[in-house]
C-alpha cells in the first residue's frame, strides 16, 4: 500500500545516523505497552471467541509497581541514497558517502527490556521503560560507530516515561533531558513500531481490526488479526492467542497551510510481526517477525530498511513501595520540566513548539491559572484577560496533557457565557490531543441538553485537528438523537468540519460522513433539509460531493444555488473554479456573493482574477464588490494591478461603502 506523506529532504542531510533512524521500520522496544492487559476470566472458549472478545472495547488493568522483563534481540540494516533525487550520476560510493549522498547502517541490540507500571488514571497508564544488561553495535557506512553506540546504549538505560491509552496506543513520551537527539529519535521510532493496540470499539469481523498508530514518519493504519497455528513451534494454549500485525499504509499528513512546498514522499511498508498474548495472565508473551520500508521522494527511491525482532517474556518483577514511590516522584518531576513528545512529531517541530509553550507558561501551574481565571471572571475589564489566559491554558494543556481532565470538570459547571467556558474550551480544542478531546466529551455528556453551552462546545469538537472515534461518535449521537434542532443541526455542521479534518489522516471515516450526507441530501423532503446537508458538505470540502453539489448550482431555488456555490470553496478540483466563475454571474446577488466569497478560499489564477476584477468594477451589489475587493487584495503581491484599483476606489468609487473599505486598506498598508 502506498500513500503520500510530507518529507523534508534537507533533514536527511543533517546527520547520517539521524537520517537512517528516521527510516528504520523495525521494532525494538516497547511492544510491551500492552503487557498488563486486563486479566480476563478464564473460559473454555477457543481462539476465535477469545479473539472476538479482544476486538471489543479494550479495558486494561495494570498493577502499579509490577514490571515485566523481556529478552530483546533486534537487528536492522538500512540504507539511504539521494543521488537520483538530486540528479547526481552514480560514480562511486566512497566519494558520495563523503558528500552525504549515500549511507548504509547496521544495528544489533541485545538486552533485557524492563517495563514497569507507575500509575493509572483518567488520562491513561503511565509506564517506565529502560534497557539493561545491553549489548549494542552500530555500523555506519561499514565502520563501527562505537561512540554513538555507547551513547545510545547508556541513554536507553535511563527511564523513559510513556503514557498509553486504555487500548495500548502510545500517547506521548517524556525523555530524560540529558538524552541526545539521536537517542530520542531511535527510542521514538522503536517505541512506535512495537505498539500492540486494541480496537476502540466492536470490530466488524471477529478476530480482525484496524487502528491508527504513529511513528516518526507519521500516522499509519495497522491491521491486527488472530491466526491459527503456533509461533516458534509451540502449541498455543486456548488463552494464549497469536496475532499478526501488519502496517497497511501510511496516511497523508494534516494539511500544511505554510507557503513552502514539501516533497511528495511515499513510504511502502512490507512484512509483519506475530505476537502471542496471554489473556489469562494479561501480558504479551512474545513478539517476533520482520518488516521493511521503502522510501521514495517524488517517485525516486531514497531509502530502504529491513529489520528483524525477537522479543520473549522472561519473568515478572515487583517494585517495593519505596522503589515505586521514588519512580513515581521521578515521573512527576519529569512531567513538570520536560515537554511531552508525540511519536509522530519531528524533533525540531516538537522542540520548537514546546519551547514556545514553556515560555508562555512560565512558572504558572494549574492551581495558579485557575485562581487567575476566577479573578478575571469578576474583573471590570475582564475581556483584557481573555487572550493572555487562553495562551497560558493552551500551553498548560500542551505541556501537561493530564491537566485536561480537571479543566473539563471545571467546564461542567461553568456558566455558558463565562470567560471560563470560552477560554478553557478554546484551549482544549486548539491543542486537541486525545486527553483534551476526552475532557471536552466529558463536558458535552454532562451538558447534553444545555444549548447555550453546546453552542460553543460542539463547534470546538468539530474543529480538532485529529478527531478521535469517540469525538466522532459523540457528534453523530447529538446530530441524530437530539430533540433540539439547534443542537442537532450544529452537530451536523461540526461533522462536516470533522470530515474535512479527517480527510488526510483517516479517509475512510471522512468518506463515510460525506457519503451519508450526500444520501440525506438526495433524499431531502424540503429545501430546508437540502440546504442543511449542503452546508454540511460545504464544511467537508470533499471531492466526492462535487457531482452532487454541481447539480444544485442550477436549482430553481436561489438559496440552494447560493449554498451550493459556497460548498465548492474547499474542494480540491480545478473544475470548481470554472463552476464558481459561472455562479459569479448568477442573476441572484446572494448567489454571486457566495461564489465570490468561495473564490477567496482558493488560489487566485489569471482567470479568477479577471472575473473578480470584473465583479469589483461592475457588479450591482455592493456586498459582491466588497467581497471581490477583499479577495483581490489578498493576491495583490501576485497581481500588482490591484494596488491601482483599490487606490482608485478609495478616491472616487460611486459607493460610499466601497470607498470606505478601500480607504481602510490603503491606510493599513501605506507602503503598499
Amino acid at each position: 500500500m502506498r500513500s503520500k506523506i510530507t518529507f523534508n529532504p534537507s533533514a536527511t542531510l543533517h546527520h547520517p545516523l539521524a537520517k537512517a533512524l528516521a527510516l528504520i521500520s523495525g521494532a525494538l522496544l516497547l511492544a510491551l505497552v500492552t503487557f498488563g492487559a486486563r486479566q480476563m476470566a478464564r473460559s473454555d472458549e477457543k481462539h476465535a471467541s477469545a479473539a472476538a472478545r479482544q476486538t471489543s472495547i479494550s479495558a486494561y488493568r495494570f498493577a502499579p509497581g509490577e514490571g515485566r522483563i523481556y529478552q530483546l534481540d533486534y537487528r536492522s540494516a538500512s540504507s539511504s541514497d539521494i543521488r537520483a533525487l538530486l540528479g547526481v550520476p552514480r560514480q562511486g560510493d566512497v566519494m558520495e558517502q563523503a558528500l552525504g549522498l549515500v549511507h548504509s547502517f547496521e544495528t544489533d541490540i541485545k538486552g533485557e527490556l524492563v517495563a514497569t507500571v507507575i500509575e493509572q488514571n483518567n488520562e491513561g497508564i503511565l509506564l517506565s521503560y529502560k534497557l539493561r544488561n545491553a549489548a549494542l553495535r552500530l555500523k555506519t557506512d561499514g565502520q563501527e560507530a562505537t561512540v554513538e553506540a555507547e551513547k545510545i546504549k547508556d541513554d536507553l538505560g535511563r527511564d523513559l516515561f510513556v503514557l498509553i491509552n486504555q487500548q495500548g496506543k502510545v500517547i506521548f513520551v517524556r525523555f530524560d533531558p540529558s538524552l541526545g537527539n539521536l537517542s530520542r529519535s531511535f527510542a521514538r521510532a522503536l517505541l512506535a513500531v512495537t505498539q500492540f493496540t486494541f480496537s476502540q470499539g466492536p470490530a466488524g469481523t471477529p478476530g480482525q481490526w484496524e487502528v491508527q498508530e504513529e511513528d516518526p514518519n507519521g500516522q499509519y493504519i495497522a491491521r491486527y488479526e488472530s491466526i491459527s497455528g503456533s509461533v516458534g513451534g509451540e502449541t498455543a494454549h486456548s488463552d494464549v492467542i497469536t496475532f499478526r500485525k501488519t502496517r497497511v499504509r501510511y496516511l497523508p499528513p494534516s494539511r500544511n497551510n505554510g507557503s513552502h512546498r514539501e516533497a511528495a514522499t511515499t513510504i511502502t511498508p512490507k512484512g509483519d510481526l506475530q505476537a502471542r498474548f496471554d489473556f489469562q495472565s494479561g501480558y504479551l508473551e512474545s513478539l517476533e517477525g520482520s518488516e521493511s520500508q521503502t522510501v521514495a521522494i517524488n517517485d525516486k527511491q531514497v531509502g530502504h530498511a529491513e529489520t528483524a525482532l525477537h522479543l520473549r517474556h522472561l519473568r515478572k518483577e515487583t517494585l517495593s513501595a519505596a522503589e515505586l514511590s521514588a519512580l513515581r516522584r521521578a515521573g512527576e518531576e519529569r512531567g513538570k520540566t520536560v515537554a511531552a513528545v508525540a511519536l509522530s512529531a519531528t524533533e525540531s517541530d516538537a522542540a520548537s513548539e514546546a519551547a514556545i509553550h514553556r515560555t508562555e507558561l512560565g512558572a504558572a501551574t494549574l492551581e495558579s491559572l485557575t485562581a487567575e481565571l476566577a479573578k478575571a471572571e469578576t474583573a471590570v475589564d475582564r475581556e483584557n484577560y481573555g487572550t493572555p489566559l487562553y495562551l497560558k491554558f493552551k500551553a498548560l494543556v500542551y505541556l501537561r496533557p493530564e491537566t485536561s481532565a480537571p479543566l473539563g470538570r471545571m467546564l461542567t459547571s461553568a456558566g455558558a457565557q463565562s470567560m471560563t467556558m470560552r477560554v478553557l474550551t478554546e484551549a482544549l480544542s486548539e491543542v486537541g490531543h486525545e486527553q483534551a478531546q476526552a475532557a471536552l466529551l466529558t463536558v458535552v455528556r454532562a451538558r447534553a441538553n444545555d444549548w447555550p453551552a453546546l453552542f460553543l462546545l460542539i463547534p470546538s469538537l468539530g474543529a480538532v485537528e485529529s478527531p478521535t472515534p469517540q469525538t466522532e461518535a459523540m457528534l453523530r449521537e447529538l446530530a441524530a438523537r437530539s430533540d433540539n434542532w439547534d443542537i442537532s443541526s450544529t452537530a451536523q455542521l461540526a461533522l462536516g468540519n470533522l470530515a474535512r479534518n479527517l480527510s488526510a489522516t483517516s479517509p475512510e471515516r471522512s468518506d463515510k460522513i460525506v457519503d451519508e450526507s450526500i444520501s440525506k441530501l438526495n433524499a431531502a423532503s424540503s429545501d430546508a433539509v437540502a440546504r442543511q446537508m449542503l452546508l454540511v458538505l460545504s464544511n467537508a470540502g470533499s471531492q466526492r460531493a462535487l457531482p452532487t453539489v454541481k447539480r444544485f448550482l442550477t436549482h430553481t431555488s436561489p438559496a440552494l444555488r447560493a449554498v451550493a456555490a459556497s460548498a465548492l470553496r474547499w474542494i480540491d478540483d480545478p473544475q470548481c473554479d470554472e463552476l464558481l466563475l459561472i455562479a459569479a454571474t448568477d442573476m441572484d446577488a446572494d448567489v454571486r456573493l457566495e461564489a465570490v466569497v468561495a473564490l477567496g478560499f482558493r488560489e487566485m489564477t489569471a482567470a479568477t482574477f479577471a472575473a473578480q476584477k470584473q465583479a469589483f468594477l461592475k457588479d450591482k451589489s455592493d456586498n459582491v464588490r466588497l467581497a471581490a475587493m477583499r479577495n483581490l487584495w489578498q493576491a495583490h503581491q501576485a497581481f500588482p494591478e490591484v494596488h491601482r484599483l483599490v487606490k482608485q476606489a478609495a478616491l472616487k468609487d460611486p459607493s460610499k461603502e466601497v470607498r470606505k473599505a478601500a480607504a481602510e486598506i490603503v491606510s493599513m498598508f501605506p507602503k503598499e
